[in-house]
């Protein structure tokens, strides 16, 4: 059931996707309403300011603890040494001012009582007491909005007033809270339905990525994702099938026509044996320099050409082999800073990759110093020599077939300029990555970055 709907066209699943997503914000709402309670607004009964002023807080039973709600218009007693005047849009009652005078027993010029009027209807509690919207419920006013009490009391007056209310009220923080929740539970399924969507359009462009550096990389499944992503993935594989079908075609096109080329200088060297020696030697020089040439070019079709078996290579017991074998032979390589770093890859070919770096840093830069560590996910190989560098205008072309180095280099070196182009091949075959750039202390840097076995 879940591969076919994962197999739906692209529209039907996002569609599939937001139709949920609404449903269960909806259906959180509804519950909310449901098992949540409504916000009942807090209120001051006059009792309450009479208790607060002289110190009597009067027990309340359980139902009046209830209607009050959250307690958001909990009074504040003070001392004051002037009468207390009102906040801004308060007004009074003189009525209410002599109810309040009545009960606490004093005249009216030592009672003042300023309240916010109550805009919005409260007929749930009592009814509204003329203009001032003052509720009265069993004969006691109730006061649903901010008030400012006092009373005179020896030399100066006990004031009593709502704390100010909260930015976030209670019920508010209740109702964030619930969709706070909501938004737990369609999180994980809008990520299950997002990485559903996602996972195979990520494969497609991994492989878009693999097919610009190795036509020969294997196909992109054409059996998951969406109606869209299929069709996309059986077009891209048929591109692949005919850019691999075109580089094998004239990669062995090349291969062929250096092949047959020995066999004409060949003839050519024979021939001019009888030619006279000075005029012999240097037609003898260039007909080694075209054989040399021809032998790279031949090694250079071959290691594009073929791939071995890819195994989890050690890059750092690799390299150290190689500085040893170097050594032993007297050429001037050494081990740097070498870490375990694990690749996965063809064990010759890699061998290859990093004797042309040795042998082109040898070649140029006299000595070379080899290093590798594991960094970010990627195996980072650091190939350095101690020559004079090459031109930056040289650093992005030195890769390319027959390019040597530039005049401030050692031309006396042999080589036809095939080394680097063949150690980028078998990086990118590799699915890595490898840089020039010249050191800050002198000399040139070969950077080659391989993803690490998973």
């Amino acid at each position: 059931m879940i591969a076919r709907l994962r197999g739906l066209p692209l529209l039907w699943q996002t569609l599939m996707l937001l139709f949920l997503s609404v449903a269960v914000a909806q259906a959180v709402g509804i519950l909310v309403l449901i098992i949540a309670p409504p916000p009942r607004p807090d209120f001051n009964r006059m009792g309450d300011i009479v208790a607060a002023l002289t110190g009597n807080a009067p027990a309340r039973d359980r139902r009046e603890h209830d209607d009050r709600g959250d307690h958001e218009r909990e009074l504040v007693v003070h001392r004051e040494r002037v009468a207390p005047g009102p906040r801004p849009e308060m007004v009074s009652d003189p009525a209410l001012v002599r109810a309040l005078a009545d009960r606490l027993r004093v005249g009216e010029d030592g009672v003042r009582l300023w309240f916010e009027p109550d805009r919005p209807a409260r007929a749930a509690y009592g009814e509204r007491r003329g203009r001032r919207s003052v509720f009265i419920k069993d004969g006691e006013p109730l006061f649903f909005t901010a008030i400012v009490v006092g009373v005179r009391s020896g030399d100066g007056w006990t004031v009593a007033e709502t704390r100010a209310p909260p930015l976030i009220a209670p019920w508010q923080r209740r109702m964030m809270l619930w969709f706070a929740l909501s938004a737990l539970v369609l999180l994980p399924l809008a990520w299950m339905f997002a990485r559903a969507l996602t996972r195979p359009i990520s494969n497609l462009a991994d492989a878009a990525n693999r097919l610009g550096v190795d036509p020969t990389a294997p196909p992109v499944s054409e059996e998951e994702g969406p109606a869209e992503l299929r069709v996309t993935a059986h077009a891209l594989n048929r591109m692949q099938a005919r850019l691999s079908d075109y580089v094998g075609e004239r990669t062995a096109m090349i291969g062929a026509i250096a092949h047959d080329l020995r066999t004409p200088l060949a003839r050519i060297a024979f021939r001019i044996e009888g030619a006279p020696e000075p005029m012999r030697d240097k037609v003898l020089a260039d007909v080694e320099q075209m054989r040399a040439m021809l032998a790279a070019t031949i090694g250079f079709v071959r290691n594009t050409d073929t791939s071995g078996a890819r195994i989890p290579v050690d890059l750092a017991a690799l390299l150290g082999a190689l500085a040893t074998q170097e050594g032993d032979l007297g050429r001037p390589v050494k081990a740097g800073a070498i870490t375990s770093a694990t690749v996965l890859g063809d064990p010759l070919a890699l061998e290859r990759l990093f004797q042309n770096l040795i042998d082109n840093g040898i070649a140029y830069g006299e000595r070379v110093t080899l290093s590798v560590k594991p960094e970010q996910g990627m195996a980072i190989v650091s190939v350095t020599d101690e020559g004079p560098g090459m031109d930056e205008d040289l650093l992005t072309r030195a890769f390319q077939p027959f390019v040597r180095g530039d005049p401030s280099r050692n031309r006396d070196t042999g080589g036809i300029g095939l080394g680097l182009t063949i150690a980028r091949t078998i990086a990118e075959n590799h699915g890595g990555t490898l840089m020039l750039a010249n050191r800050r202390g002198g000399g040139l840097e070969a950077t080659l970055r391989l993803p690490l076995v998973a």
